[in-house]
């Protein structure tokens, strides 16, 4: 039996193959939490989009980050010449974002059969090839249904407004022991009301706040505020980025934006800068002030293009959605309120 594996990345492609797993590994490899996830003809139609974005946000060459995508597209389209299709996923936001690109586009090509999805509560890349494959004792046959419900939440994601998301909520993620918090998680990634701050902004303000907090700092910091890690550094920096180079910036401290795929010397020296509040950073973490309304903002939340000084925001006091000048969203009642 043949099977094509995929999994989040390189990393934990590497962990799963030094432990003997059969079969064509192909990471994902793409940060579907940042950038544009919208509606496209193809997988390749898409992956041109994200390597648009990839280049310009983290100084990646895009003609190297459209051939990656190239390649692993192929394999993807390819997917008959395997008789089972086994997705490795982490607990992850990260990961829940790919586990739903990837049956959305097997569930476009009509595939139903052969199926596999492997859930792991743990970081796959940071275990041993001796123990990586226990995860897989409790891995599940994608049925239809559950396919199709992975299909209609990529669906909802790449709709022009929150709301679809929290709509397909209502409905059961029954077998996707993650989906859920994971969703729930990326909406608070969502400016928030009275500061215009998401989620991961606000935490990294929280740290800077405590005098002689470096770039290091933060990182480290927010990622152990999480119940499941899914930024990687570059990610974390740019939110720091967007902070300090705002047109009213909110911290200080950093001289040029992170050089990710840039200068190792200068990379190390962004890293060990301590940072501070600016006034209005203060201002804007105490509530009293409202970061979009002042600096607007241009950023895409899946396949919601926030821009302007009026955007989408999470309530997250009274758990709704609030759209651009207009009245609450309330989040639909669940049987699983286990997300913010």
């Amino acid at each position: 039996m043949t099977d094509l594996v995929i999994t989040n990345g390189d990393s934990a492609a590497d962990v799963l193959a030094a432990a003997g797993l059969p079969g064509r590994m192909v990471p994902w490899r793409d940060v579907l939490h940042e950038g544009p996830l919208v509606p496209a003809p193809s997988l390749s139609a898409l992956s041109d989009i994200r390597a648009r974005f990839l280049s310009e946000r983290f100084g990646l060459p895009y003609a190297e980050a459209r051939a990656d995508f190239l390649a692993r597209d192929a394999v993807v389209e390819a997917h008959a010449l395997f008789d089972r299709v086994v997705i490795w996923v982490e607990h992850d936001l990260y990961d829940q974002l790919q586990l739903l690109q990837a049956l959305y586009v097997l569930h476009a090509s009509g595939r139903t059969e052969g199926l596999v999805l492997v859930q792991a509560d743990d970081f796959i890349a940071t275990q041993k090839p001796e123990t990586v494959l226990r995860f897989g004792e409790a891995a599940i046959d994608l049925t239809p249904a559950m396919i199709a419900t992975a299909a209609a939440l990529w669906q909802a994601l790449i709709a022009p407004s929150p709301e679809p998301v929290l709509q397909r909520l209502k409905s059961a993620t029954t077998g996707f022991r993650f989906l859920r918090p994971a969703l729930g998680r990326f909406i608070e990634e969502l400016p928030a009301t009275g500061s215009g701050l998401s989620r991961s902004a606000r935490v990294a303000l929280s740290v800077i706040a405590q005098n002689g907090q470096t770039p290091r700092d933060v990182f480290s910091r927010l990622l152990a505020s999480e119940e499941a890690a899914f930024m990687g550094d570059w990610s974390v920096f740019r939110v720091l980025d967007d902070l300090s180079f705002a047109s009213e910036p909110l911290v200080a401290g950093l001289e040029a934006p992170y050089p990710c795929a840039g200068d190792p010397g200068a990379a190390d020296d962004y890293l060990d800068r301590p940072l501070a509040l600016t006034k209005f950073g203060r201002t804007v973490l105490r509530g009293e002030a409202d970061s979009v309304a002042i600096n607007g903002i241009d950023r895409w939340w899946a396949g919601t293009h926030m821009t302007g000084h009026d955007a989408w925001r999470w309530d997250s006091t009274g758990r709704r959605l609030v759209p651009p000048g207009g009245n609450a969203v309330p989040v639909p009642e669940t049987k699983e309120q286990d997300w913010p």
